[in-house]
């Protein structure tokens, strides 16, 4: 079983997300987290298959969580979609630079994320 780690700091946008995952038809546990602090501490204990995290959150944004993962030698291979309703251009661009596996916009549907899901999974992305 896939066990994913969402990280946001929206309590409703993390059931939003948890709920939506659970629509994939994909077989996985969720973890969730509040911050990108959080979400470190989470995931250096768990070691996620995936982690699914916003960009904009207090204490350790999303930007900065990518770059500790990417840092850590027991995480470092572990992809990140990036989750946000940040539209600018050339942002995607930046944060696969940084080490983001993927990026979607906010809001997103049960097909799309389930669609990016399993690229991710099988290496296409």
């Amino acid at each position: 079983m896939m066990r994913v780690l969402v990280v946001d700091d929206s309590p409703v946008m993390r059931t939003f997300l948890s709920r939506t995952l659970g629509m994939t038809g994909i077989a996985m546990s969720v973890l969730q987290a509040e911050n990108g602090k959080q979400a470190l501490s989470m995931a250096v204990e768990f070691l996620p298959d995936l982690v699914l995290t916003d960009l904009n959150m207090p204490e350790m944004s999303g930007d900065e969580l990518v770059m500790k993962i990417r840092g850590n030698p027991e995480l470092k291979s572990t992809p990140v979609i990036v989750l946000s309703a940040d539209r600018s251009a050339g942002r995607p661009e930046q944060l696969i630079h940084a080490g983001a596996t993927a990026y979607m916009t906010k809001p997103v549907s049960p097909e799309c994320l389930r669609t990016r899901l399993l690229e991710v999974i099988e290496g296409k992305s």
